[in-house]
Parts: C-alpha cells; structure tokens; sequence
C-alpha cells in the first residue's frame, strides 16, 4: 500500500447522511436497505479481489463503475480513487488497499445496521 493510499484510507470515514434523510422516517426501510447495501458490498469486494488476482479488467471495470455512486454517497471516494488509478498496463495489482478500505466501509454498514435496528 503506498503512503498516498494508506493516508486516504486512514482518513475515510463512510457517513450515511444522506440515506438517513432518504430513509431517516422508516427504520423498516433502512433495514431492508442496509441489508442489500451490505450484501451488494461483500459481493463487490470479492468479485474485485478475485479480479485483481486474475487481472480481469472487465470484472473490475464494471464493479468500478457500479461501486461509485454509493462510494461517492458514502464518502468513500478514496475508494473510488484507488479502483480509478488500477489500469490495464499494470504488471501486477496489490488488492491490500482496497481490501481495507471496502471492510471498512463495510463495518460502518453493519454498524448503522445495528444502530437502525
């Protein structure tokens, strides 16, 4: 992980603000939500760590491309950031990084989870 990667992961810090204002009057909802968002994640983050160990560009531009939105919401950009700087011309892709930071995102889900419930 470089210390441009490491720094960024060190200072993200996933916030559901704005699903809260889209959710914030139905608990129910937001459960049912958090729920697919979590399930979504463990799916993207595997699919993009078997990609990364296989270099399959495809499998990761299109996880890249559906990851943004909720990252962006998220305040996960350094996500973003990182998946944005893997190209094709890479000899070989080091999956530490995004590892980290998609489990961390992914305990803040399960941490509003629990929160909501």
């Amino acid at each position: 992980m470089t210390a441009r990667v490491y720094l960024q992961h060190m200072e993200m810090h996933p916030r559901f603000d704005q699903y809260d204002a889209i959710f914030g009057d139905d608990p129910q909802a937001y459960q049912e939500f958090l729920e697919a968002l979590e399930a979504t994640l463990i799916k993207s983050k595997r699919n993009l760590l078997e990609a990364a160990a296989a270099q399959d560009w495809n499998v990761i531009s299109a996880t890249r491309h559906s990851l943004k939105p909720t990252m962006t919401l998220l305040g996960a950009e350094p996500v973003n950031d990182l998946l944005h700087q893997w190209r094709p011309s890479m000899s070989a892709l080091d999956p530490s990084a995004l590892d980290a930071m998609l489990s961390l995102v992914l305990d803040a889900v399960a941490d509003k989870k629990a929160k909501t419930a």
